[in-house]
């Protein structure tokens, strides 16, 4: 693994960052030992900082501890990746139906989001898809401007991740990009009950293919 020196400013918001970053992306895996020395010795710092960035992924839910062990990458059963998909469906469902009135605004962005999967299942770009796919959801949630739903949704990274590894394994991608164009073209024609009722499909083909992968 290349090692990566940190700046000397918030050092813990640094390091926290990275471990998410690693826990998310799958070089941390879920039963993963996070070694305070080895992790201090990599950015060149004390431990205590490094103490304090594991405390806060605890606190955050990316991280589990446990007795005689120290702290590991949590663990996630089938109920709670599920669970973080129903609240995600949920969040953005309610963000699609009381977006600010320049709905257009967040349709457009959505299209851009398109265009780059579009241009990434042409390529059988995976990582680009994904990127893109990610920043389509995302988008939906910010257009709410309310930044503690926003919070909440990134909270749910590590099991999101999870499921969209087993969905990628189970659903062509041609399939999950089918999914999107109708939630953007309800937006276009300013209906969002439509809009939302489209998101609700995809999340509902989602799960099928992730109960036939399981």
């Amino acid at each position: 693994m290349q090692h990566k020196r940190v700046r000397r400013e918030s050092l813990t918001e640094q390091i926290q960052s990275i471990l998410i970053d690693r826990i998310v992306e799958g070089t941390l895996s879920p039963g993963d030992r996070l070694k305070e020395l080895q992790i201090a010795a990599e950015f060149g710092t004390s431990q205590a900082p490094v103490r304090e960035a594991i405390r806060s992924l605890q606190a955050l839910g990316y991280v589990e501890h446990k007795a005689h062990v120290g702290a590991l990458v949590k663990t996630f059963s089938k109920k709670e990746i599920e669970e973080a998909y129903q609240i995600r469906e949920a969040l953005e469902g309610h963000c699609l139906i009381v977006a600010e009135p320049e709905i257009s605004r967040l349709s457009g962005q959505l299209k851009e989001q398109l265009y780059r999967m579009h241009q990434a299942l042409a390529s059988h770009d995976l990582n680009s898809f994904t990127q893109a796919d990610n920043m389509f959801h995302r988008l939906i949630i910010e257009s709410s401007h309310n930044r503690r739903m926003l919070e909440m949704w990134e909270s749910l990274k590590i099991q999101l991740q999870i499921f969209s590894t087993h969905i990628e394994a189970a659903m062509p991608l041609g399939e999950l990009y089918a999914l999107h164009p109708p939630i953007v073209a309800a937006l276009e024609q300013q209906q969002r009950q439509d809009a939302a009722r489209h998101l609700a499909n995809h999340y509902r083909e989602l799960g099928r293919h992730w109960q036939d992968k399981r």
